[in-house]
């Protein structure tokens, strides 16, 4: 492989997967991503006990199966970006996985492009929130954004038309701004100001009542490249009723596992609930289960049976 110079640029960096990622998978990739980044420099190359996993499949030190699943839709998780006109890479989020059961040891490594691309925060930032996106337009508007915030820009104007072709809309299908507005710029910044380590609104600038040019104000949140941050991924300690109560372990175990869609319904159903009692949860609680587990555990104890 050539070597990569430093100054290098990515762009349209996306990451792809025949198989979607459950919040249990990037809990694994955050904690094995912790622990390799202060000698990612280094080495490529790494060791931890299982025993450091405890609380990413649920409460308890990950038994190898859930393991080996992870790692198999981790390795198939491709990482697809630019780094100059007409250069496309391709490299996958993890290079290799052992898991030797024996020594109750995972052994893993990243490709010279992953080790590259994490020693940059911005590229770092998106391969940590991306798996996250569900919306179709989020990861380009991301991009957008996010280049504009970690050069230190605090506003970006872009015209109407200019924002509608970057973002790969067709132009029949969005005719009316407000359609545009509704349809790809509220649920893409929705699950932006979820995830990523700034804020972000926008303002329309309006030329009679045709808008031309949309302003977007971003402010920092998070520096959520902090190895303190990366480390909350996985809950601090056992939950002291599951000790007593397996039945509610298997269920929230359940939950971290489930996929994204299912999640997410089970999420809105626990938003619903807490409103009742006065509670509101906010959206950066959809990734913390332990937060709103309480609300939906009686479903989860008929679907995990």
């Amino acid at each position: 492989m050539p070597s990569i110079p430093k100054n290098l640029v990515t762009t349209h960096l996306l990451l792809s997967s025949s198989m979607p990622l459950t919040l249990s998978d990037r809990r694994l990739y955050n904690y094995l991503l912790l622990h390799a980044l202060p000698q990612l420099k280094k080495t490529q190359n790494f060791t931890l006990p299982l025993a450091e996993l405890k609380g990413v499949y649920g409460t308890n030190i990950p038994l190898a199966m859930p393991v080996k699943e992870s790692l198999r839709r981790l390795l198939r998780t491709l990482i697809e970006f630019q780094s100059e006109p007409q250069k496309w890479i391709v490299t996958s989020l993890l290079e290799h996985g052992e898991l030797d059961e024996q020594k109750q040891e995972l052994h893993y490594a990243y490709s010279d492009y992953c080790c590259w691309l994490f020693t940059q925060p911005l590229t770092l930032e998106k391969c940590l929130i991306q798996a996250h996106f569900t919306q179709k337009y989020s990861n380009l508007l991301y991009e957008i954004l996010s280049q504009a915030h970690f050069a230190n820009q605090k506003t970006l104007t872009l015209e109407a038309t200019d924002l509608r072709d970057r973002l790969l809309t067709l132009e029949k299908k969005f005719s009316n701004f407000g359609d545009f507005k509704r349809f790809v710029l509220m649920p893409a910044l929705y699950e932006i100001n979820a995830y990523a380590s700034f804020a972000v609104k926008f303002h329309l600038q309006k030329k009679g009542m045709k808008v031309t040019h949309v302003m977007f104000e971003m402010t920092p949140k998070r520096k959520l490249t902090r190895l303190t941050d990366v480390a909350t991924v996985i809950p601090p300690k056992r939950p002291i009723f599951f000790i007593d109560n397996p039945e509610l372990e298997k269920a929230y175990s359940y939950l971290l596992n489930a996929d994204t869609p299912l999640r997410r319904k089970l999420f809105n159903k626990a938003i619903k609930a807490a409103k009742t009692t006065g509670i509101v949860l906010d959206e950066e609680a959809f990734d913390c289960p332990d937060v709103w587990f309480d609300w939906v555990q009686n479903e989860l104890l008929n679907l995990s049976q």
